[in-house]
């Protein structure tokens, strides 16, 4: 397995949310995208990415049951902190993560960062937006070709953090020896193609990251852009 990660804090802004986590040796893997005033999408998203670090085992008979565990200690630290200092009361994040355990790839879920799944050259969105304009095209209100320009693209309906309690997606899927599997911040999916992601990876294999991220910056760079890129 190999693995590489990168994090820009584009052109527009003046810090950066965006938090990644790497442990390849308990094959775990993680972008969060903070959100909140002050500094407290910072907070938030690093907060999420050491609480999982932290809390999730070495050894682990049931990766999503860990994940759950790990991420709702995670929600219950950064509400608390949210809720003591009243600058940051409105922080939160979003969080994909990934655990590869033998031929299963673990997902956990929630707000609009992205994982990808590509297999001989072909490559799919696994994750589900939480976000209005993507509720609004489930419910039939948009077409799913308006969602990514739609006002409503950024407005969550789901956040870590945010609530006491917290909802987030488990989802599993078989992998395969040479799959690419990528997870990235909205800073990156808003401005970059799917077909355009599909393609580098095909030509460039595990040297593509940079390029991804340049094109990103290349359209703008409106926002913090993340990414992990990981070859099974």
């Amino acid at each position: 397995m190999q693995v590489v990660a990168a994090s820009d804090i584009g052109l527009a802004r003046d810090k950066n949310q965006d938090r990644y986590l790497m442990a390849p040796e308990r094959k775990l893997f993680m972008v969060c995208d903070g959100m909140g005033g002050h500094k407290g999408g910072e907070i938030a998203s690093s907060l999420a990415v050491e609480v999982v670090d932290m809390t999730y085992p070495a050894a682990v008979q049931d990766p999503h049951s860990a994940l759950r565990n790990s991420i709702l200690v995670a929600n219950r630290l950064i509400y608390e902190k949210g809720q003591a200092i009243p600058d940051y009361r409105d922080m939160g994040t979003t969080l994909t993560a990934a655990v590869i355990a033998g031929q299963v790839l673990y997902i956990a879920h929630i707000g609009d960062s992205s994982l990808y799944l590509l297999r001989d050259g072909q490559m799919a969105k696994l994750t589900h937006d939480h976000t209005l304009a993507q509720k609004m095209a489930d419910e039939g209100f948009l077409g799913q070709n308006e969602v990514k320009r739609h006002p409503f693209s950024h407005i969550l309906t789901r956040a870590l953090g945010i609530a006491p309690e917290v909802e987030f997606d488990l989802l599993a899927e078989r992998v395969t020896e040479g799959d690419y599997i990528l997870l990235a911040t909205d800073g990156l999916t808003d401005l970059v193609e799917d077909d355009e992601i599909r393609e580098l990876i095909c030509c460039r294999g595990m040297d593509s990251l940079d390029a991804i991220l340049g094109i990103a910056l290349g359209r703008g760079g409106h926002d913090n852009v993340t990414a992990v890129l990981i070859q099974v």
